[in-house]
């Protein structure tokens, strides 16, 4: 695997280093140096644990989402999970991370793969988006960005509707019988057949969050509390540099900034994350080397926190580098799934 990856990688540096040139570029580096020698760094100590929070909330969702085929297991292993998850997205490229939430849950408490992958890229991403272009769309709504590329989120709103209109009909689609066998399904090989009747049934089950009214409200419920919760995080690393904008601008920059990490650019992506945070930062009337350092340092706090806790989650789950680095499946290891469930679980499809 990690002969494949080494092209990649060494784009994705190449584009961080471009990027961070072109930071440096554009900000004045003896005001950065003087902003990050001057912050006030008492006030990352409650971003940091509300930081924490909202990841404790994705996990929150994330468990309300496998519900209907997982009802009674615990939220901190997910936690903890999701935490690995993220250690490795910022260390392995094209966010393979997010693999380690279908493989180690069904690894561990033999789930379903499709059911975790329909939660995990599907209706997470779903849920997100909402969140993202609502509370985008509002802060562009509040303050004039003469040169912001709002495009962006209008782009946003109609991939968002898209999949809504797509994932909703199909998390109520009931299958007949026998309907893996026809039309050209039925040309496929019988192996193949097979893996299609026991994985599609199955992904569906993991867009069940859309099937009910009350599941899907608190789900997106959570999403807009998860968000808000680093909109305040944000607000507070602003503090800490003297930095102090309305609500709304606080809306769009956690939105970019998340938007930004959730595209493989460059390793933890860093280059188009700062790059892009002081550029928005800027636009609201801050100043270069001001908005520079605010960027560097909210990056590598949040980095700071993903790795710290990434690590205290894989001794917790006694996960080993090679189990998170190289999705080698050897996380069966300690696997107690009728202890975590308090019952059977269906076996993995």
């Amino acid at each position: 695997m990690s002969r494949l990856l080494t092209p990649r990688l060494v784009v994705r540096a190449t584009v961080s280093l471009a990027l961070i040139g072109f930071l440096l570029w554009r900000i004045d580096l003896e005001q950065a140096g003087r902003a990050l020698r001057d912050a006030n760094y008492v006030y990352v100590i409650p971003a940091l644990a509300l930081f924490g929070v909202a990841k404790l909330l994705v996990a929150a969702r994330w468990r309300l989402m496998i519900h209907r085929f997982s009802a009674d297991l615990p939220l901190f292993p997910l936690f903890g999970i999701l935490l690995v998850s993220n250690l490795a997205n910022n260390v392995v490229p094209a966010r393979i991370g997010d693999l380690i939430r279908v493989q180690v849950p069904a690894q561990r408490y033999e789930m379903s793969r499709a059911r975790l992958a329909a939660t995990v890229f599907a209706t997470e991403s779903l849920l997100d988006g909402i969140a993202f272009v609502t509370l985008g769309l509002i802060g562009l709504a509040l303050i004039d960005l003469p040169n912001f590329p709002t495009a962006v989120f209008w782009g946003m709103l109609g991939l968002v509707a898209g999949g809504l209109i797509a994932v909703v009909p199909l998390s109520h689609l009931k299958l007949e019988e026998d309907w893996e066998c026809r039309g050209v399904l039925g040309t496929l090989p019988h192996r193949v057949q097979h893996g299609i009747e026991e994985s599609v049934p199955h992904f569906i089950d993991g867009l069940a969050v859309f099937k009910s009214l009350k599941h899907g409200s608190q789900a997106i419920g959570l999403s807009f509390a998860i968000w808000l919760v680093e909109v305040a995080v944000f607000a507070l690393y602003g503090l800490a540099f003297g930095i102090h904008l309305s609500m709304a601008a606080w809306m769009l920059i956690m939105v970019a900034a998340n938007v930004i990490s959730s595209v493989p650019l460059a390793p933890s992506n860093i280059g188009p994350y700062e790059v892009a945070l002081t550029e928005l930062v800027k636009a609201l009337g801050i100043s270069a080397g001001l908005a520079g350092g605010y960027a560097i340092a909210s990056h590598v706090f949040n980095i700071a926190w993903i790795t710290f806790a990434g690590v205290v989650a894989m001794l917790a789950l006694q996960l080993s580098p090679g189990d998170v680095f190289s999705l080698s499946g050897t996380a069966t290891r300690n696997a107690q799934p009728e202890a975590a469930s308090g019952r059977e679980i269906p076996a993995a499809g």
